[in-house]
């Protein structure tokens, strides 16, 4: 018994090294523990004839022996600790204990037996038990994940069948196609317009079906909107869907893959903007998954030291990636609206009514719009997240980062609502779906000021600016008011105050509103010097370095820090602004083909449902993880490194005078060094999350994006195609 207490003990974690360092995960092995349970016979007959090397290495490693008379089960206890003496804990600690025990045992009683524990110094409390060996949570009677399933399983049926119906219709298309070729090269002359009947709308281009749901263009036609093109341009027929062909067709994997991946854009579109959203995006999923790096390590506590570091600036301003999306929603919103409304295309609402009643169905088709584009990929992403939490809650070695298996069954209709940030951020579902939630709520807002616009448009930009100087006014007196000192704490410490709110958030999408509005009265065409080009980037270049690296080293008061808090962020916006400005208008020199590169589309279209997704997938890397992570264990300029040590080593051998200086050089040399392994770390990490959540979301938006977006477009007044 006392071997089989030893073998129990070995799979349980004990204090360790670095505790000082941050090491707050005293894990143990899991896997060792559910190994015990298995039996493993020693082997009767040794191989002689194999490697010897091989054979010393499985003599090293294998287990033999039988496992103890009982079932083991891995138990994971949280307890916090604290000292009468703060040289040895300067604050409370949270500890995360692993302890290999008979699986008999309840969590109550491995509770009380971790309480029963004394150590000289320490003082600690249990806070949680929990067991993943036994479970708790079955899929199967989650009404969620029933749910769930019965969505894919509908769903899957409806893509099916589309793409099926889509690739027959190509088929019968080509095939008559071929048929009128044949007959007309015979000089039959049959009309040959009689055998493309009840072909439905359907055009082939370059090997992508399109359907044209406006019954008033002809097919061939090269000057409409959207420029569709066609195989066949000899006639000028009308090729008519029924809408629910239409609406079926909608779902063609076919179809929205090829629209996904198309190399074009529509002549509303500002390319620009496909650049600047993939980067912004990659940008996001970089911060994200230093996070979870940073919670899940075993030296936290390096932390500290690397936020000191220049490089770590780019960390930390990873904010700033949020404020690109809102300007950017913002200028498309206001481009877009003021250049329908210029074409006329608002008349089949407004015609005919008074300009109340047609500002209120304006107000509700738009917001109406949004709603139904948004939420069919947002309300399955909040399933998942509910599903999968509760089962990393019970299951994972680690606890969960966030407690959505509790929140998101009673507040999922926050954010279906899109009212979350409105509430604490205890309670909040999802955490990163706050940015839907603001944004929608400054769609709101926007839709408002651009349908006053129409009619009063000085009034409109009256209450933008004041809504602007508001904004500002608030943010900075909710810093100031709670100490907020930018760059030198964590950012998201404000995060339920200042990062989340929308009175705080609303200044980068105002100034996108501006940029738009600017864009459409100068129908982007803008006569500027090169000299007057130049100043403009070299201001913007100098601001976005001020805001990523400007506080690096510094110290802010609590009013300067108020101030730049209330301004930072709309001067990124403004700074992005000017980028879209300058490339729209031909003086973007080198930097337009770089961020209206066609090879961004696809990344750029499916930015949506990668925002969604990837948390996702961070947290199911995360909760499958069975030890902590080790910050910095990348091993990048090693070779330099050591050889840098041994002259370093022969020089304070030789000559002690140079002691003082050549470890003030070593210390500096750590100091640049650990920041690049920490960043190659986690380029590592996050250049596989990046493929693994862009793949999810293009699945994702196949599904539930694009068919959505294709419906409302034939439902719409216009109903015209279109190319996103």
């Amino acid at each position: 018994m006392r071997c089989i207490g030893e073998i129990l003990e070995d799979a349980s974690g004990r204090y360790t090294a670095m505790f000082y360092w941050g090491n707050n995960y005293w894990i143990g092995s899991a896997e060792l523990c559910h190994v015990l349970n298995e039996r493993h016979a020693p082997p009767k007959h040794k191989n002689k004839t194999g490697s010897q090397i091989f054979s010393d290495w499985r003599e090293d490693v294998s287990m033999s022996g039988f496992g103890p008379p009982f079932d083991a089960a891995f138990y994971n206890v949280r307890l916090t600790a604290t000292a009468d003496q703060p040289d040895i804990i300067k604050t409370r600690r949270t500890l995360h204990l692993g302890l290999c025990l008979p699986a008999s045992c309840s969590r109550d009683a491995v509770g009380a037996l971790v309480q029963l524990a004394r150590a000289p110094l320490l003082r600690h409390t249990v806070t949680a038990v929990r067991s993943p060996d036994h479970g708790g949570y079955s899929y199967m009677e989650d009404t969620t994940f029933l749910v769930l399933l019965g969505v894919c399983c509908i769903m899957a049926v409806i893509l099916t069948t589309a793409t099926a119906y889509d690739m027959k219709l190509a088929r019968d298309v080509r095939r008559r196609r071929r048929r009128a070729a044949n007959m007309a090269a015979d000089g039959s002359g049959r009309d040959i317009r009689l055998d493309l009947n009840g072909l439905d709308a359907i055009t082939v281009a370059k090997g992508k079906s399109m359907y044209n749901v406006n019954n008033n263009i002809a097919i061939n036609t090269n000057n409409s909107e959207e420029h569709l093109t066609a195989e066949t341009s000899s006639t000028n027929d009308e090729l008519k869907l029924s809408v629910w062909s239409e609406l079926l067709l909608s779902f063609s994997m076919k179809a929205n893959v090829l629209q996904i991946f198309d190399q074009t854009v529509g002549s509303d579109t500002v390319p620009v903007v496909h650049g600047l959203r993939s980067l912004s995006m990659v940008w996001v999923i970089f911060g994200h998954t230093c996070i979870v790096v940073f919670k899940y390590a075993d030296n936290t506590a390096l932390r500290a030291i690397l936020e000191k570091s220049f490089w770590f600036q780019l960390i930390i301003s990873a904010v700033y990636s949020v404020d690109t999306f809102f300007c950017l929603g913002g200028m498309l919103v206001s481009f877009l609206y003021f250049r329908t409304n210029a074409k006329g295309k608002l008349d089949l609402l407004t015609k005919g009514r008074r300009k109340l009643t047609s500002g209120l169905l304006q107000f509700f088709g738009l917001m109406g719009y949004r709603f139904a584009r948004l939420t069919a990929p947002y309300l399955f992403m909040l399933g998942v997240v509910e599903v999968t939490m509760k089962w990393f809650a019970h299951n994972a070695v680690f606890e969960p980062p966030a407690m959505d298996h509790e929140t998101c069954p009673k507040y999922w209709w926050r954010n279906l609502l899109y009212i979350n940030t409105l509430f604490p951020v205890e309670q909040m579902c999802m955490l990163w779906s706050w940015y839907l939630s603001d944004d929608t709520q400054f769609y709101a807002v926007s839709a408002i000021l651009l349908i006053l616009a129409t009619s009063h448009f000085k009034l409109s930009a009256a209450l933008t600016l004041v809504f602007f100087i508001s904004s500002l006014l608030t943010t900075g007196y909710v810093s100031w008011s709670n100490d907020h000192i930018p760059n030198s704490e964590d950012p998201f410490t404000q995060f339920d105050k200042i990062y989340d709110k929308p009175w705080t958030r609303l200044g980068p999408y105002l100034v996108g509103m501006a940029t738009g509005w600017i864009l459409f009265k100068t129908n982007l065409k803008i006569r500027m010097s090169r000299v007057w080009a130049w100043i403009g980037w070299v201001i913007c270049t100098a601001t976005f370095l001020f805001l990523i690296f400007g506080l690096y080293k510094t110290e802010l008061g609590v009013a300067s820090a108020a101030i730049y808090s209330a301004l930072s962020h709309s001067l990124w916006a403004a700074c992005v602004g000017w980028i879209i400005i300058a490339c729209s208008t031909g003086h973007g020199g080198w930097v337009e083909p770089l961020l209206s590169a066609p090879i961004l589309y696809p990344f750029s279209r499916v930015t949506y449902c990668a925002y969604l997704v990837h948390p996702v997938v961070l947290r199911y890397v995360a909760m499958h993880l069975t030890h902590p992570i080790h910050l910095g264990e990348l091993l990048v300029v090693v070779g330099p490194c050591a050889r840098s040590a041994r002259i370093a080593t022969t020089i304070l051998l030789a000559n002690p005078a140079v002691k003082q200086q050549c470890l003030h050089c070593c210390v500096s040399a750590w100091r640049v060094r650990q920041p690049v392994k920490l960043l190659a770390l986690k380029f590592v990490l996050f250049l596989g999350l990046t493929v693994i959540s862009y793949f999810l979301a293009f699945v994702i938006s196949v599904a539930f994006e694009a068919p959505i977006v294709t419906m409302l477009k034939i439902v719409s007044p216009q109903r015209k195609p279109h190319r996103v």
